[in-house]
């Protein structure tokens, strides 16, 4: 039996009564350093892509410390229009597209893992087990996402197929009569393209917790989402307003006094101490990415909880790896090389 200290008839679990309470700490961990710095990395290196691609989503976002605003979801709003513009307009962005997505899948996943250990057992991950982790399971991150959107477009399939078949004179009558195949195809699309945007965020927290490939992680996205759907929506929202408050604490309290206070004093200074000051004042929209990836974990956790009766302290561990002793080989009391153990 543990030790619950001198005087102590009971310890009270609260996330265990109340489930809910495991979202307050959403808050803490995200501020966590190594959090913040993935989220960093991330945010910059699809800046970067950005750039390179001729793209404006996040730029408009990371304002210099003289303008520090509130208007960032009319700018994000605006740069999502302007890029869908783009590549309609140029598919080769579709490769930019993808570098972000394996930007974030490295960003989000290392994110992800750090925030399922410290929710479930309340440890560090160490940075080594983090990479052997990511060495074993980094794959099931992209595979993930690319089985899923693969399913999605073999189930719009048929509906393709039954639109070229239409405007073939003969054929068309043979569509008519076997519309409701394409008829389902389509409720199936719907069905699973509604929740891989309402969820593939869990796809991730799967991955993390679990250790699972990409199709367990996908079979648990539809289960927890389809089952409990209201749960899961109150959540968000439940997370929405901590993060809110969250990123308004971060802007108004670190960032912006620290960027007038900067700009006051020393004014117009060299570019080098401008770009270390445009990286500060970054640190809110990096929360809010920092945030969107712990809280998906946390929402996670509650619902396996909620689908499988999976207590909060179950997670997959990283084992340590086997290191084979060679044996050592000494002379017997004759002078002959033999081999001990």
């Amino acid at each position: 039996m543990n030790d619950i200290g001198e005087g102590t008839i009971r310890r009270i679990d609260w996330t265990e009564l109340t489930p809910v309470v495991l979202l307050l700490r959403v808050f803490n961990i995200t501020l966590g350093f190594r959090i913040l710095f993935l989220a960093m990395i991330g945010l910059w290196l699809t800046v970067v892509l950005e750039y390179l691609a001729g793209i404006s989503l996040l730029t408009g976002l990371l304002v210099s410390g003289k303008e520090l605003h509130l208007g960032r979801s009319a700018i994000l709003i605006e740069g999502i229009g302007n890029t869908i513009h783009l590549v309609q307009q140029n598919p080769v962005l579709l490769l930019w597209l993808f570098a972000v997505v394996l930007v974030w899948t490295f960003c989000g996943g290392m994110i992800c893992r750090i925030v399922a250990v410290r929710l479930t057992i309340d440890e560090s991950e160490p940075a080594g087990s983090l990479f052997v982790f990511f060495r074993k399971h980094g794959i099931s991150f992209v595979s993930s996402l690319v089985i899923l959107l693969l399913g999605i477009l073999c189930c719009f399939l048929p509906v393709i197929l039954a639109g070229w078949l239409l405007t073939v004179p003969v054929l068309n009558y043979v569509v008519a009569a076997l519309f409701p195949i394409p008829l389902f195809s389509a409720f199936l699309t719907v069905l699973l393209a509604l929740g891989f945007a309402m969820g593939f965020m869990l796809l991730f927290a799967a991955v993390s917790t679990e250790g699972s490939d990409g199709f367990d992680a996908i079979s648990r996205m539809f289960a927890y989402i389809y089952q409990r759907p209201l749960h899961y929506i109150l959540y968000w929202i439940y997370c929405g307003i901590l993060g809110w408050l969250g990123y308004l604490l971060v802007f108004f309290v670190f960032t912006s006094p620290v960027i007038q206070l900067c700009w006051w004093y020393l004014g117009d200074s060299d570019s080098i101490v401008e770009f270390w000051l445009d990286v500060f004042s970054s640190l809110p929209v990096a929360y809010v990415f920092a945030w969107f990836w712990t809280s998906s974990v946390a929402i996670y956790l509650l619902l396996r909880r909620s689908v499988d009766a999976t207590p909060f302290s179950e997670v997959y561990r990283v084992s340590a790896p086997k290191v084979r002793v060679l044996p050592t080989i000494k002379p017997d009391e004759h002078g002959a090389p033999e081999i001990r153990n």
